[in-house]
């Protein structure tokens, strides 16, 4: 699975890397993860790897954190668990596992 969104070349690459490791674990969770990629979910690295939301009408689909959240809420709580022991794994390794 790559990166539904290449237009977004910022962490284009990073997302590639994370949505094939999701697709070993948990294919829903990679299709889930691909979802928000395409609304325009980027990938920030900080003390840790975490998923945030632009708000930029161009290129995501959330206006605000509000929506963000209530998807957010709907769609990756189910994987809350998956979702942040991949984010761990791939700041570990890089994508690279």
């Amino acid at each position: 699975m790559t990166d539904p969104r290449p237009d977004l070349k910022y962490d284009s690459q990073d997302w590639t890397k994370l949505l094939k490791m999701a697709e070993r674990i948990n294919k829903s969770l990679a299709i889930t993860l691909h979802g928000f990629r395409c609304g325009g979910c980027r990938l920030h690295r900080g003390k840790r790897w975490v998923l945030r939301p632009d708000f930029d009408p161009s290129s995501s689909i959330w206006e605000n954190q509000e929506e963000f959240e209530a998807d957010r809420g709907k769609w990756l709580n189910p994987y809350k668990f998956e979702v942040l022991n991949l984010l761990k794994q791939y700041g570990k390794f890089g994508g690279e596992c």
